[in-house]
């Protein structure tokens, strides 16, 4: 195994004095060209005006709006799973306050959402909605305030 390492070793020495034994001599290098005058510079390309920038100092224009509507087309001012914007997006953040699941508060009813509003119903013991999680989680909305009828079922 030594020998063969030794003989390994003495070739790897022997390579570059096999490899320039190998190669031609460089020939000499051509004179240079005599020497021409620089042609003059060329004249700088016409300004173009700069783009407008989103970073401005100036005041953004804002949308009409009715007052009921958000002007720049919110995704939480149309609500989702039978609630309105404002509500959908206080049942978001709640649910996520509470660590029911959802760690992001998106305006959408995505599967996140679901599943945090099934873990949050389980936890609170209330119907697997949107509504009744709201509800239920007390923070200011009623049965009356999300459509919902009562949950004693119907009065007679």
């Amino acid at each position: 195994m030594k020998l063969r390492m030794l003989i390994v070793a003495a070739g790897m020495l022997a390579l570059p004095a096999m490899a320039s034994a190998q190669d031609p001599p460089p020939a000499p290098a051509p004179a240079p060209p005599p020497a021409e005058p620089m042609p003059a510079p060329a004249a700088p390309p016409p300004a173009v005006p700069a783009a407008a920038k989103d970073s401005s100092l100036e005041p953004k224009p804002v949308p009409p709006s009715d007052g009921t509507t958000c002007p720049w087309g919110c995704p939480t001012s149309s609500g989702a799973a039978g609630l309105t914007g404002i509500q959908f997006l206080a049942l978001q953040q709640e649910v996520r306050d509470q660590k029911c699941g959802n760690n992001r508060v998106t305006g959408r009813l995505d599967a996140a959402t679901r599943i945090s509003i099934r873990n949050c119903a389980r936890r609170l013991g209330v119907a697997n909605n949107a509504a009744a999680v709201l509800v239920a989680l007390d923070i200011g909305f009623s049965a009356s305030d999300v459509n919902m009828p009562p949950a004693g079922g119907s009065e007679e």
